[in-house]
């Protein structure tokens, strides 16, 4: 875990633009596996939501959450006034700027259907090839950053699934897990040339940065009439300390 922390670290670090902090904060009990299941991922909102209050009551411009299944994103969007990003939402919406049809990349098998449910509620499935998975789960890749044996396995479940989304019409991809995006940037000397895989960590630094940007000009960034309508403040006060 501490290597795959590292060059996430270095990433963020060397994504942000000069004069912004961006700072990774981590859940003191994060779950590790299980990460696709979307049980496995209910239990831990309550705590991302503690998580992201405190943030907010720290004063950050704006927050993003670095899970590739977007975990208490609109739920985050309803409490708190700022901008909230979700890692696989920021990356599907830059990829289908740069691409027609999308295609998306998991670690896990799990995590096919869970990125199905993700492109309805976004309103994206026409425009995406059907997601694939590289049937390794979220372990197994973290163990991947310090491991040869791992990481070759990685590397090539990612090539077998990265020929198939080009069958499948994908002229990019977004890959929808925090470890094996940061993993696949680390190696990206031993991806194909002719299928881009999009680099997670650089795109959610700079949308982050351009969101706050936007908030401090007065653009809005979020609407609450509607589906992001501001809870009773009972709600928020059940997040505090």
């Amino acid at each position: 875990m501490e290597a795959y922390q590292a060059e996430l670290d270095s990433l963020v670090s060397s994504a942000a633009s000069p004069g912004n902090e961006i700072t990774v904060l981590r859940l003191q009990t994060a779950l590790v596996e299980g990460k696709g299941f979307a049980s496995a991922q209910a239990i831990e909102v309550p705590t991302l939501l503690r998580s992201l209050a405190r943030a907010v009551r720290e004063g950050y411009d704006a927050i993003a959450i670095g899970n590739g299944f977007d975990p208490g994103l609109w739920e985050a969007r309803e409490l708190f006034d700022l901008p909230v990003l979700g890692l696989f939402e920021t990356l599907a919406f830059y990829g289908l700027r740069a691409a027609w049809r999308l295609g998306v990349l998991c670690s896990g098998n799990s995590g096919i259907t869970r990125v199905e449910e993700l492109a309805a509620r976004y309103g994206i499935n026409s425009r995406m090839a059907r997601p694939l998975a590289v049937g390794i789960p979220v372990p197994k890749v973290v163990a991947a950053f310090s491991d040869r044996a791992s990481a070759e396995a990685v590397l090539d479940g990612t090539n077998e699934a990265l020929m198939e989304l080009k069958r499948r019409g994908a002229e990019a991809v977004v890959v929808a897990s925090g470890a094996l995006g940061v993993f696949l940037d680390v190696h990206k000397s031993r991806l194909p040339l002719d299928l881009p895989v999009l680099p997670s960590v650089q795109i959610l630094v700079r949308e982050l940065e351009c969101a706050a940007g936007l908030a401090k000009m007065g653009v809005p960034y979020v609407s609450r009439t509607g589906r992001f309508a501001k809870p009773p403040s009972a709600v928020e006060e059940m997040l505090s300390p």
